[in-house]
């Protein structure tokens, strides 16, 4: 038999755990954001430390938050909410760098290093936005953009390049409208180009 002790235990940690997701599904915390250090979230739900922890347990384990070594806590949403961009670049570090980037402003994040596998990863899901490369080798950009449109006519792609006046640039023109991240370029660019998306409607494209 359950004591009253112990239910009444549980009851605290699942209430703080659904006051904390409130939050998170509101918007009151962005993913990405810290959330508060934990002694000051158990002081703001009025329970011990030991019950923060399990609500927190509940919530890693649910996906609304990631608790970082050496970091914090942060807020997140599960796979299945989250946005997803896919970073399309042949250079490793630059692919590296994006999907931290993406990844901190609590989107999901697929990478891809050619156009073909690309457009393996586009034939598999649809994305909320495509960050391409203009020039790879092999098959480029502008190409890759094509081939993307005929998969998912709707498809948010951000062209990144260092190249605008390039005949890729021209090429790409001529396949349809797109938005332009100039290369180099760093985190901060980077959030705008991500929360200029998360407001965009989004265009019809095949059913998810």
């Amino acid at each position: 038999m359950v004591s009253q002790n112990h239910s009444r235990a549980v009851y605290r940690y699942v209430r703080v755990a659904d006051a904390i997701r409130s939050q998170i599904v509101s918007g009151h915390y962005q993913p990405g954001q810290q959330l508060p250090p934990q002694h000051e979230l158990a002081r703001e739900h009025g329970v011990a430390f030991t019950t923060l922890k399990k609500a927190l347990d509940v919530l890693t384990e649910e996906g609304y938050v990631d608790r970082r070594v050496g970091e914090g806590t942060f807020a997140s949403l599960p796979r299945e909410a989250r946005q997803s961009a896919l970073v399309v670049d042949d250079e490793q570090t630059t692919r590296a760098f994006m999907s931290r980037a993406i990844a901190r402003h609590g989107w999901r994040c697929v990478v891809a290093s050619s156009g073909s596998e690309a457009l393996a990863r586009v034939a598999e899901e649809q994305f909320d936005l495509i960050f391409l490369d203009l020039s790879m080798p092999g098959m480029s950009g502008a190409e890759t953009f094509s081939r993307i449109r005929r998969i998912d006519p709707g498809a948010n792609v951000v062209i990144s390049t260092a190249y605008p006046d390039s005949e890729l640039m021209a090429e790409a023109l001529r396949v349809g409208r797109f938005s332009l991240l100039p290369k180099p370029f760093g985190p901060d660019q980077l959030g705008l180009t991500l929360d200029a998306a998360a407001t965009r409607p989004q265009p019809a494209g095949r059913e998810r």
